[in-house]
């Protein structure tokens, strides 16, 4: 539920990225038949990969473990999720695997990097947008 939620956010302010010259990618966790089931019910237009061994979430850092989902802000975002309209089907990939949010320029280096601590929580799309900003130096 979370991971569609996070996508739907960040799916809303694809064309501001794309102005800024910088894309959406999307990494999962599941299999490639599970990717493909979540690009088709999310309706994503961008990239999106799948990475079961996890590597890539390790890299960056993402946090894993039972502590985020049973986080105070875990049941709040739950609440909130749930009140916009995303329900949780049956689980793709992992469960215990926190998501991220990066920046990554061109040369490798990440000048964003956004690693929730509970589980369904998000960077504010406005705030992604103001780092990639910064990052790349292109106006809004």
């Amino acid at each position: 539920m979370f991971c569609k939620e996070q996508v739907a956010q960040l799916r809303d302010i694809v064309p501001q990225i794309d102005a800024a010259g910088s894309q959406l990618i999307i990494v999962g966790n599941g299999t490639v038949e599970q990717a493909g089931k979540f690009v088709e019910d999310s309706h994503v237009e961008t990239p999106v990969y799948t990475d079961p061994t996890l590597a890539v979430y390790s890299a960056v850092g993402a946090r894993r473990g039972i502590i985020s989902l049973l986080h105070p802000k875990a049941f709040v975002n739950r609440f909130r999720a749930l009140r916009n309209g995303f329900r949780q089907s049956r689980t793709m990939g992992s469960a215990m695997q926190q998501g991220a949010v990066l920046i990554v320029m061109p040369d490798g280096s990440i000048p964003y990097r956004y690693l929730p601590r509970a589980s369904g929580d998000h960077p504010k799309p406005a705030s992604v947008l103001e780092a990639l900003e910064r990052s790349i130096g292109t106006p809004r």
